[in-house]
């Protein structure tokens, strides 16, 4: 490169930096932030179009596929085909309706008796979990105290295990002067 061409980059180097700053101040981020609004209200609509004729062309093959059945009367056989899962299908569904109908209160069950089995698993599942687990009971025990510590001399527990004991130690023997 000449002493020339490197004198008028250096020129136009400026130049461009501040046509770029002044393009940067020009910028009107409102109507940006609207062209992309109105982008991706497009995208939205052309996405739901697309579902929409999915869903036709989905629709119109089900409704030609049974046409074509009709005219060859194979839905006869279709039928006789899922009868055994049919009544399968309904015994189980009356034995777990049934069964989850028994583990609700009875004022309850009429009302629920027409809900799918869905629902009814998960009313079911809310009122077991809404009940209280009582405590089972232990036989001469009327609270949780660590009592191995506290039949011994208070100076004799050191570091943690004096710190751990200390208030069980302070009220055994409020007990004791109460009785006394």
């Amino acid at each position: 490169m000449t002493n020339e061409e490197v004198q008028m980059n250096e020129e136009t180097q400026p130049a461009q930096e501040e046509q770029h700053q002044a393009q940067e101040e020009s910028v009107d981020y409102k109507t940006l932030y609207l062209d992309e609004v109105q982008n991706a209200k497009k995208l939205r609509k052309r996405a739901q179009d697309a579902e929409e004729t999915v869903q036709k062309t989905t629709k119109t093959q089900e409704t030609l596929k049974v046409k074509q059945m009709q005219e060859k009367e194979q839905y006869k056989e279709l039928y006789e085909q899922s009868a055994p899962f049919k009544e399968k299908w309904e015994t189980y569904e009356s034995k777990r309706r049934e069964a989850l109908l028994s583990k609700l209160p009875e004022e309850d069950r009429e009302s629920l008796s027409q809900k799918d089995l869905d629902t009814l698993e998960y009313i079911v599942k809310l009122k077991d979990e809404a009940k209280p687990v009582n405590p089972s009971h232990s036989p001469n025990q009327s609270r949780n105290i660590n009592a191995n510590n506290i039949n011994k001399d208070w100076t004799s527990l050191k570091g943690e295990e004096g710190k751990e004991n200390y208030n069980a130690y302070l009220t055994e023997l409020a007990k004791n002067r109460k009785q006394n």
